[in-house]
């Protein structure tokens, strides 16, 4: 027997197998070549994407929130720098002793701060919003990892309670929620920023990849208010409302030439500097939203005495007289309260 007809050589399996695994394996070849041609080629802007969302961040310029003047350019609403203090919890390394000094530097129980950095499962979250600039500051000279800060605008009103209900207020993020912070959101808000930049790990920024986009900050509105009418308008409905000992009061004053709002107040009111207590009583306008019927318009009162020559009523001499507006007439006031 030849020794290549020994059955020792014979092929184990048939020859179609050993081909069928040729052509498997060249399929998975060519698959795998078409996958690499799809993402390098067909879909590079889907992977550029994902490599750029983990290193790449578009920072937001916040845009300064317009004032509210009044007819004689005092401001009424301003906007003014603060910061908020936030966190990355997963890179936050407290020290002993760390955890009580920064719940005291924000003004936070501990466990709260607790509460607040052992959500791991976020990856942003904030620990006090709007803060004044000196205690952002004692914040970052703790040196905690993992603890940053970003700038914001905090809504002020000087007049305080005495203009709240016409001026109404914003929201912790600047937005208006009533009154004349509501009614011109589209001309006080403004249009923010952009800025491109890439962050390491630890959210330090390394290089700005474009240039930034200034932020539009929003425009002044000027009312026909007068701050210091204002401010004795609700002095007096303070004194008549504790006079006659009544729950609520208002009192309007206009300009009787040109029909312009002078002066609004309500009571009960509240601060909109500070609105930690307030309630719906104390939020409704009622100068107005509620209706009031001041009497009879034709009731016979004694009548002022007559100029010879031009037939018109003279005024009283006890008449109050404002001072000149600026075009240089004087200013003729009608004021209407009431108290309930």
């Amino acid at each position: 027997m030849k020794f290549a007809e020994s059955p020792v050589l014979a092929p184990p399996l048939p020859s179609w197998r050993a081909r069928a695994v040729l052509v498997l394996l060249c399929g998975v070849l060519v698959a795998l070549a078409g996958r690499a041609f799809y993402l390098q080629g067909l879909a590079r802007e889907f992977l550029q994407a994902k490599g750029e969302s983990r290193y790449s961040r578009v920072l937001e310029i916040p845009a300064l929130r317009g004032r509210i003047l009044d007819r004689n350019g005092e401001a009424l609403a301003i906007s003014a720098p603060v910061k908020s203090i936030w966190a990355i919890p997963e890179d936050v390394s407290l020290a002993p002793g760390d955890l009580e000094r920064l719940a005291k530097v924000l003004g936070l129980p501990r466990a709260e701060v607790r509460r607040r950095l052992g959500g791991t499962e976020r990856d942003f979250v904030f620990l006090r919003r709007q803060l004044p600039p000196e205690l952002a500051d004692r914040v970052q000279a703790l040196g905690v990892p993992g603890l940053y800060q970003s700038a914001e605008y905090r809504r002020y009103y000087p007049g305080g309670e005495a203009t709240a209900h016409l001026l109404g207020f914003t929201s912790v993020d600047e937005k208006g929620q009533e009154g004349i912070e509501l009614a011109y959101e589209t001309r006080l808000a403004g249009y923010p920023g952009t800025r491109r930049v890439i962050k390491d790990r630890r959210g330090q920024i390394v290089e700005d990849l474009e240039g930034a986009q200034p932020a539009r900050h929003g425009e002044d509105v000027v009312l026909a208010l007068d701050s210091r009418i204002q401010s004795i308008a609700f002095g007096q409905l303070k004194a008549a409302v504790a006079r006659h000992r009544a729950r609520a009061g208002g009192i309007v004053v206009l300009d009787a030439l040109t029909g312009e709002l002078l002066a609004a107040a309500n009571l009960p009111a509240y601060n909109p500097n500070n609105r930690a207590g307030l309630t719906g009583a104390a939020l409704r306008n009622r100068a107005l939203v509620d209706t009031f019927e001041p009497g009879s318009t034709l009731s016979r009162s004694p009548s002022p005495p007559r100029s010879r020559h031009t037939g018109l009523r003279r005024a009283p001499r006890s008449r109050p007289r404002l001072a000149p507006s600026r075009s240089g007439r004087r200013r003729s006031a009608t004021c209407t309260a009431r108290a309930s």
